[in-house]
């Protein structure tokens, strides 16, 4: 494991600098300029064996916008495995009319495997379960701007699950009261409330992000569930020193109604619980809490340190009791662009009996 491990991080380093540095373009006036980025990637894992594609990230911003606003983005990824899984994703990022309107979302097809456990804040390690999975996936957020700082507007969300294997008589396979074990289409939409005092978008060193969303997932939408959640999502960013930041940020999702299990909020990830499996733990309701450490090294280099705490539970009552989880951890950041400040994000984190290693685009919050 270290060794693949190591050999995903020498390559991503060697490829990354020297292909950002060559195709990475700008052009610095008021009223035009882009950057390009090409990244191949190559990686291992225990749930893919080894992985092999290529990301771009393009910033740009349109034909009439000051050097003052906010540059739009674009990442289009592709990757395949030698387990025969396949992820294809364009996340954007769009700013119009000098920040009047953003829309922002994904789209995406993926074929993947994830880890289930159970449901429930103390799920055992042991019980754990892999099942197959290809949806194709649609994000859709369009927000128009009351001022500088204040967006209102609408979300629209589609997957279309198809759980193509698991474990023979394992919970998914045997369990009848597990909720979507054989998937479905989700279809849903709600109200977007986004407050924006950021001074960067991809690393933000001062100012404040907080958005909360009222979402519902209904039959009448297509849906073949029907819940409803809350998403709640603040993050606040102190300078403490010359390019010295402290990150934090709040999470919470909030759920009524009855979800799929695939629906439930997922404990862990790239973003959040760093450290943990995404799903090791969920359930209805769903906290968490993580403040970061980002200062420079030298050259594009900087580095990181973060702790983390959360927990899950059937009820919003739940989530005042104890048994929290917490990770924690230290990362690498290496800027690809330093006009569009886009970094290469490196980070290993661990928890009780758990670790984990993220290699991405972009800060996790």
């Amino acid at each position: 494991m270290f060794l693949s491990r190591l050999k995903y991080i020498l390559i991503c380093l060697v490829f990354g600098s020297q292909v950002s540095a060559a195709t990475t373009n700008s052009v610095s006036d008021t009223t035009k300029n882009y950057s390009f980025i090409v990244l191949p990637l190559v990686f291992s894992s225990p749930e893919t064996s080894w992985g092999f594609g290529g990301a771009t990230n393009i910033t740009f911003r349109f034909k009439g916008q000051d050097h003052t606003a906010r540059p739009s983005q674009f990442q289009l990824g592709f990757a395949y495995t030698l387990n025969k899984q396949f992820l294809s994703y364009l996340p954007f990022q769009l700013f119009l009319k000098q920040e009047k309107y953003k829309l922002y979302g994904e789209l995406g097809y993926y074929r993947y495997v994830y880890f289930y456990f159970g449901n429930g804040n103390n799920t055992r390690k042991e019980d754990r379960e892999i099942f197959n999975v290809n949806f194709p996936r649609i994000r859709l957020n369009g927000l128009y701007g009351i001022n500088k700082n204040w967006f209102i507007g609408v979300r629209y969300w589609l997957d279309d699950y198809k759980i193509l294997e698991v474990v023979e008589n394992g919970l998914l396979d045997s369990d009848n009261t597990i909720v979507g074990r054989k998937g479905g289409l989700l279809s849903g939409g709600g109200l977007v409330i986004n407050y924006d005092t950021r001074d960067h978008l991809f690393t933000p060193r001062k100012g404040v992000l907080a958005e909360m969303v009222l979402f519902a997932n209904e039959k009448f939408l297509g849906s073949n569930f029907s819940f409803q959640k809350i998403y709640l999502d603040i993050a606040a960013y102190f300078p403490i020193a010359k390019n010295h930041t402290l990150a934090t940020q709040i999470y919470s999702e909030l759920t009524a109604g009855n979800p799929p299990f695939n629906q439930l909020s997922l404990l862990g990830g790239t973003k959040r619980m760093r450290g943990y499996l995404e799903g090791r733990f969920r359930d209805k309701q769903y906290f968490t809490g993580q403040i970061e450490y980002r200062c420079p090294l030298f050259w594009r280099l900087g580095m990181t340190a973060f702790a983390t705490t959360g927990r899950v539970g059937a009820t919003v009552g739940d989530l005042f009791d104890d048994q929290w989880h917490y990770t924690y951890g230290l990362g690498l950041r290496i800027m690809l662009d330093t006009k569009a400040r886009v970094n290469l994000r490196i980070d290993a984190g661990f928890g009780k009996e758990t670790s984990g290693f993220y290699l991405t685009f972009g800060e996790a919050f």
